[in-house]
């Protein structure tokens, strides 16, 4: 059932793709959305060349047809939210900067979280390319799922990627953030939360509220602090991007929840961060936060 786009419930902005027969997307919405009480707004862009317009058409009566037709298809689409009686509602645009009116919508809407399908990248693509994952990932005002596979999830795992080892006041605030999104979002889909971290030397208690009196941070001492098992705490020695990859496909979770922090700049287009880099290294849908 449509309902208004100012319905108060926890709101999913879904990234409708018209070029695809799966909305893989709009699946895993789906999912959220029983669990959580949940509003899906189903954003869609679509844009077509005005040369395929017939003689006896405008520009504007090609376009009107045009926004009818995907809205039609997009309304059959969506009757599994209808069967499952969940509520939500449709925007759809006409404009070929599809990525640009996704952030727009974000910050109109207000939504809660973003929801978009995603497929592997080459190395090549991802470094030289700027894709759509990465705008968003970099610019959006709210949290992000991509996802890539249309099914429930396989795993009650989800794993909280954290930096113990900077100093940065921007990533220790981003740490927080991870762990409070994560911990959020797998008890309204019903997973257990893990704990990831790679560092390059000694981890210190310097820069984190815990006593380890002078003894390297272990997994007992932050499981007490963050109130988990210490198996659930995999901290690990080696290269970030490697070593948080290696961690995460071991424990094969189905969430992965990653903090971003806008770079500009020639560093920032060329270098990226660690969400980017572990996009395509991860089997798992991945949940950035910023």
């Amino acid at each position: 059932m449509a309902t208004d786009i100012k319905d108060r419930r926890t709101r999913l902005l879904v990234v409708i793709d018209p070029t695809s027969e799966v909305q893989i997307a709009l699946v895993k919405a789906l999912l959220i959305a029983k669990l959580g009480d949940c509003h899906i707004h189903a954003f869609m862009c679509v844009y077509e060349d005005l040369e395929k317009s017939s003689h006896s058409e405008s520009h504007r009566e090609f376009r009107q047809n045009a926004l009818a037709a995907a809205r039609e298809w997009l309304e059959k689409e969506l009757e599994p939210c209808r069967t499952a009686n969940v509520p939500y509602s449709v925007e759809i645009v006409w404009n070929r900067r599809w990525v640009d009116r996704v952030m727009h919508a974000v910050a109109k809407s207000g939504c809660d979280l973003l929801i978009k399908s995603t497929y592997e990248h080459s190395k090549a693509g991802r470094f030289f390319r700027k894709t759509s994952d990465f705008t968003l990932m970099r610019y959006c005002a709210c949290p992000i799922l991509f996802t890539s596979e249309a099914q429930e999830w396989k795993s009650d795992r989800i794993v909280a990627c954290l930096d113990f080892e900077s100093t940065d006041p921007q990533h220790m605030r981003l740490n927080h953030v991870v762990l409070r999104d994560a911990r959020a979002f797998g008890e309204i889909v019903g997973m257990d939360l893990y704990i990831a971290s790679a560092y390059t030397t000694r981890l210190s208690d310097d820069y984190l509220p815990v006593e380890t009196h002078g003894q390297p941070v272990d997994s007992d001492a932050l499981g007490e602090l963050y109130r988990l098992d210490a198996e659930r705490i995999r901290l690990r020695r080696g290269e970030t991007v490697d070593t948080l990859a290696a961690i995460c496909n071991e424990l094969d979770p189905s969430i992965v929840v990653l903090g971003t922090i806008s770079r500009t700049g020639i560093s920032g287009k060329l270098i990226g961060n660690t969400a980017e880099k572990l996009l395509d290294r991860v089997a798992a849908d991945i949940l950035t936060v910023n």
